[in-house]
């Protein structure tokens, strides 16, 4: 049961009951606990003068039935489909022509049997037998009405430890019956294909394997049977068959032995083999929703669910996605399936900041100036990293990783004085950052992580007016460049004086794949793109000489509008930084003190119209409308020590210790700690 993973399928509420699987065998005893109440009455013998449907104990279509429908009662064994019900047709004859088969049947039985399967209505035939020999034409149309009928039939592949399955296992890939019959080896508990196990061979396509040794079936009393075969393997097959034709049912039986080969899990060589053929039976794969998936909407269209690999929702949001229910809703598969899903699943939290410090990079720089007529001059710089020696640890994290390749960091920067007017111009690449900042709301304009940006100032003594503007294109592991992802603008105030300065700042951040630094790609339908007004103040003030203060605030109004999920009001975020830097006596030059709080969302609220997850699988839809809040469980506090220490070489030493209270704004979350190092020395 572990090796399949029937788990999956039973905690949530697949048991297989109210579906009959017909087991084509020897008969079945209807004495023993482990399958009271799960035989049906229509159990017969087709066995011309016979009429013996029921035997004892220890027979093969008794231990067959049982890895099929014992029951869960705490004793003994344990169904794969344990309150499914059996439809027990006896077909087996004692006289056999190999006189070491016990038990054997003849093609005109096998007709019989299937015809009366079909006509019970029965949609999964377990055929645990099999021979060398095609069973003849008789036999062909009695299949081919079964398959016609809506029947699969699970056979087992047979245990001659032969290179191809036994007949009727191989019928499988007869176009006459294809994707009606499955073909079913067998492994053991290390999924290694079993040494008696007939292989896949020529019927890969529609070959897998389930687990056929050692299987403890046939319980009563305080014994049970400890058997091996391909017989055993079938029908955990049929068994998974009966769970998901409960769960799901809109499916027909085809579809859902379609839906067991497709999520079987891969062994042997990759891909479909001539041993494993399509892999291993896997009811967790099974139970997931396969191929293409989607969400109704209340105006008649969908969106797809796939989750995009890599994408984040901002780190603003903390947990705010994931701790709610409100978006929980139904999605369909490929198949027309309906699973429950909580859609909030999409937004995964942003990546956890990689405290590393700073590589010393050589740049060769490259400098012109040219003077104006009237005093002004015109210069222009470029910037290039110089030739390093290897690093002694490759340094990567999620925004500079090998699989983006060895882009060179380079900028360039025009710039043109004249007066008091000044007018600047940057572009950059390979992470390359904007050397516009300084000015209160730099929290906010990082997040468009500009490329390229200009920026213009006018001088009036101390006081400086200055309006600049940036954007940059988006970057991911495995996915395509985003280009023009967020742009943002900013004017801002500012005044110098001799002891310090201050400076107000107003902006605009657009962001096309998510508010305040989300990565969720612009082709899906989670994405949400968002326009952020802010307002920054931020100033520093020499105390006393050796003692500065330094402070920024941050307010910011976000508005989102997404394929279904938009906010009812804007949401407002805060983010602010104190900070003390001052002389240091004892074991240091200089010590700075930092408290800050990263960017958090205050108040704010998303809103969706869903489909409600119905009480029974066939209810119609009804829709509502949810609401959650966009603020996180926490709010992070970061405090920082750092220290720098002059030698007596000219070299330096740094040192700066981190401490997070709940982190990533998620309330109870355990602290966090840095310890970051470096040393430098200048040639």
């Amino acid at each position: 049961m572990a090796d399949i993973k029937v788990q999956s399928a039973w905690s949530s509420g697949a048991t297989g009951s109210g579906v009959t699987v017909a087991v084509v065998d020897s008969g079945i005893a209807n004495t023993l606990p482990e399958l009271e109440g799960r035989i049906s009455s229509a159990s017969t013998d087709v066995v011309s003068g016979r009429n013996t449907p029921y035997v004892e104990s220890s027979s093969h279509g008794t231990r067959v039935s049982g890895v099929i429908a014992s029951n869960f009662n705490g004793f003994g064994t344990i169904g794969v489909a344990y309150q499914s019900t059996i439809l027990s047709i006896r077909a087996d004859i004692s006289d056999c022509k190999d006189k070491d088969d016990k038990v054997c049947f003849t093609s005109s039985d096998l007709v019989r049997a299937l015809d009366y399967a079909v006509a019970n209505g029965v949609k999964i035939i377990n055929m645990s037998l099999g021979g060398d020999g095609r069973l003849g034409s008789a036999f062909e149309a009695a299949l081919l009405r079964a398959v016609s009928s809506g029947a699969v039939i699970v056979a087992s592949s047979g245990n001659d430890g032969e290179a191809n399955p036994g007949w009727p296992a191989r019928y499988a890939v007869d176009p006459r019956f294809a994707g009606g019959v499955i073909a079913v080896g067998s492994h053991g508990s290390t999924d290694v294909m079993s040494s008696f196990s007939n292989k896949a061979g020529d019927t890969a396509t529609a070959y897998i394997s389930a687990p056929g040794e050692e299987i403890v079936t046939g319980c009563e009393g305080t014994s049970c049977w400890r058997v091996s075969g391909t017989s055993f393997s079938a029908p955990h097959v049929s068994g998974a068959l009966a769970l998901l034709m409960q769960a799901f049912p809109n499916l027909s039986a085809r579809q859902a032995l379609a839906i067991l080969v497709d999520t079987a899990r891969d062994a042997g060589d990759p891909g479909t083999d001539i041993v494993y053929g399509r892999g291993l039976l896997d009811l967790a794969n099974a139970f997931r929703p396969t191929g293409t998936t989607s969400t109704p909407m209340a105006d008649g269209g969908a969106i797809k669910t796939a989750i995009e690999p890599g994408g984040f929702i901002g780190g603003a949001f903390g947990d705010a996605f994931g701790r709610q229910t409100a978006l929980n809703t139904v999605l369909y598969d490929a198949y027309d399936r309906m699973f429950a899903v909580q859609l909030g699943g999409a937004y995964p939290t942003a990546p956890s900041r990689s405290y590393q410090p700073a590589p010393f990079e050589q740049n060769q720089t490259a400098t012109t100036s040219l003077t104006l007529p009237g005093g002004g001059r015109l210069n222009l710089v470029a910037a290039q990293p110089g030739p390093t020696p290897e690093p002694i640890a490759p340094r990567h994290d999620l925004y500079n990783a090998p699989w983006m390749g060895d882009e060179p960091r380079q900028e360039a920067m025009l710039n043109l004085e004249s007066g008091r007017l000044s007018f600047s111009a940057w572009q950059g690449r390979g992470g390359a950052a904007s050397p516009f900042g300084g000015a209160a709301g730099d929290g906010f304009s990082a997040l468009a992580q500009a490329d390229h940006a200009v920026r213009g100032a006018m001088r009036f003594g101390a006081v400086t007016v200055s309006a600049e503007s940036g954007g940059g294109d988006r970057r991911m592991p495995l996915r395509r460049v985003e280009q023009d992802a967020s742009t943002y603008s900013r004017a801002s105030i500012g005044w110098r004086g001799a002891d310090g300065g201050l400076s107000f700042s107003v902006g605009a951040l657009d962001e096309r794949l998510g508010p305040l630094g989300a990565f969720l790609p612009g082709g899906s339908d989670f994405a949400l793109p968002s326009r952020t007004a802010f307002y920054a103040l931020g100033g520093d003030w020499t105390v006393t000489p050796g003692l500065r203060l330094i402070g920024e605030a941050g307010l910011g109004s976000t508005r989102i509008e997404g394929r279904f999920l938009s906010m009812d009001r804007a949401a407002i975020s805060s983010n602010w930084r104190l900070g003390l830097l001052t002389g240091c006596s004892i074991l240091c030059d200089r010590i700075s003190f930092t408290l800050a709080q990263p960017l958090r969302i205050e108040s704010g609220a998303f809103s969706a119209y869903l489909a409600d997850v119905p009480a029974d699988y066939f209810d119609p839809l009804t829709y509502s409308r949810r609401s959650f809040s966009a603020a996180p469980s926490g709010r992070q506090i970061d405090f920082v020590i750092g220290g720098e220490r002059y030698l007596w070489d000219g070299s330096s030493v740094t040192l700066q210790a981190v401490a997070s209270h709940e982190p990533r704004h998620v309330a109870d979350a355990a602290p966090e700690f840095a310890l970051i190092g470096g040393w430098r020395r200048r040639f």
